[in-house]
């Protein structure tokens, strides 16, 4: 079940809706589908490096969850709804492209940096944890190995469908498509935050 919901969270997390996912989209337009994709999995290694550290925070504190999971949900999905919002009605800043001289090692690494500062992903992670309920008393090692598992291999699933699709469509593919893309799943992060809200109050 783990796994599942690490494969869940994954596909939620790699909704291109931050600059850095708009760079690697625009990366497949330019310099190809192998060095978009490389540098998606350095964005993609980052979110199970967080997923499985609020996955340890969040079960040292699962009694706390559990007394307080109505306000929780709440507060999570007002969270959500926030984020959803700056990023359907706001404008990213993109990263420009450099030139073409990076090896793919270096393009990993490039996304890499530029996620792991976002420390605000590992909120994110532990809300959507928090809303699936993904609550375990186990933190065994299969436990961990299965959850970063589920989450690298959602994560880079979705990465590899919309690279290729971006790739393989190029000519029809422009800027303010993806800047549009990006819109669209803020509006998915923004409803599934208002549903989310919906349901604990119905609760």
């Amino acid at each position: 079940m783990i796994f599942f919901e690490g494969i869940i969270t994954g596909l939620v997390l790699s909704l291109p809706f931050g600059p850095v996912g708009i760079y690697c989209m625009e990366k497949a337009l330019i310099e190809g589908e192998k060095k978009a994709y490389t540098s998606a999995i350095g964005m993609v290694t980052v979110d199970v490096i967080y997923g499985i550290i609020s996955f340890l925070f969040i079960t040292k504190i699962e009694d706390q969850i559990l007394k307080y999971e109505t306000p929780l949900k709440i507060l999570i999905s007002v969270f959500l709804i926030i984020v959803g919002s700056k990023k359907f009605f706001g404008k990213p800043k993109v990263k420009e492209l450099e030139d073409d001289s990076m090896t793919l090692i270096q393009d990993y690494f490039e996304t890499f940096l530029l996620s792991i500062f976002n420390i605000s992903s590992l909120i994110v992670i532990a809300g959507i944890y928090t809303l699936l309920g993904v609550l375990t008393s186990s933190t065994s090692e299969t436990t961990i190995i299965e959850l970063g598992l589920g989450i690298g291999l959602g994560g880079s699933t979705s990465w590899f469908c919309t690279i290729f699709l971006i790739y393989h469509f190029k000519r029809r593919v422009t800027m303010e498509m993806l800047l549009k893309l990006s819109k669209l799943s803020g509006l998915v992060i923004l409803i599934f935050g208002i549903s989310t809200i919906i349901f604990a109050f119905y609760k």
